[in-house]
């Protein structure tokens, strides 16, 4: 996968469901800071255990549904800068509840799309804390913790958008190192030094020779690539 802030996991807010896969998202979307070490996919199986018959004791479980899924994630917030880059912890809290709270023309949360790599869902946003870590002397906060619980929000339109984010034929995005040859991005992408000149036309570079460091590549799929 690509490296970098092109890597970070992203919230897309939606007005609606049916927006999420053919429209554009209604506000900015929040971009973590830093990339969550883990996350918790939660599955629910709801059981029948109603009594059968009068003066039962009991009942067999039996499968009645699926709940929807349920995503746990706690998203990190540093402004001291010790990671290279200083924010503002406050302003990174309120543009989070920006993009995945209530949404006033539809009177809802808004349906939201969480992507990070190859995982990427659909759903509404269930319950958030905020923890609190570490102040300024004026008593704003240094450092924080969002722990935040999704709930899956899924249609049948929207499962051929998440097979297409998933699908390892999507064009990746690759943030060049440095002293890196493009020679050797393709031949570890594609396997074959022959597409260098199809990526280079792709990025529209004026030569396949050099590349400032920093830079990110699109590596489109390629009819014969493995």
């Amino acid at each position: 996968m690509a490296s970098g802030l092109l890597d970070k996991l992203k919230i897309l807010p939606f007005a609606s469901a049916d927006t999420i896969q053919g429209g554009l998202p209604v506000d900015v979307p929040f971009v973590c800071q830093f990339n969550p070490e883990s996350f918790t996919v939660d599955n629910e199986i709801i059981h029948n255990t109603d009594q059968v018959a009068h003066g039962s004791n009991g009942a067999e479980a039996r499968e009645h549904s699926i709940a929807p899924r349920e995503f746990s994630f706690d998203f990190l917030l540093d402004g001291t800068g010790a990671n290279g880059a200083k924010i503002d912890v406050s302003v990174y809290i309120e543009w989070f509840k920006r993009t995945t709270g209530f949404f006033g023309e539809t009177h809802r949360s808004r349906f939201l799309l969480i992507q990070w790599g190859l995982f990427a869902a659909t759903c509404v946003l269930k319950k958030y804390s905020i923890n609190y870590k570490l102040f300024k002397a004026s008593g704003l906060p240094l450092r924080a913790t969002i722990s935040a619980t999704f709930i899956e929000h899924k249609t049948l339109e929207l499962q051929e958008l998440i097979n297409n984010l998933q699908s390892p034929d999507v064009t990746e995005m690759h943030r060049v190192a440095p002293n890196e040859r493009l020679d050797t991005i393709v031949h570890k992408k594609y396997g074959d030094y022959r597409y260098i000149h199809a990526v280079a036309k792709a990025n529209k570079l004026d030569t396949i020779r050099k590349l400032s460091a920093a830079d990110t590549l699109r590596l489109p799929p390629l009819k014969g690539a493995q």
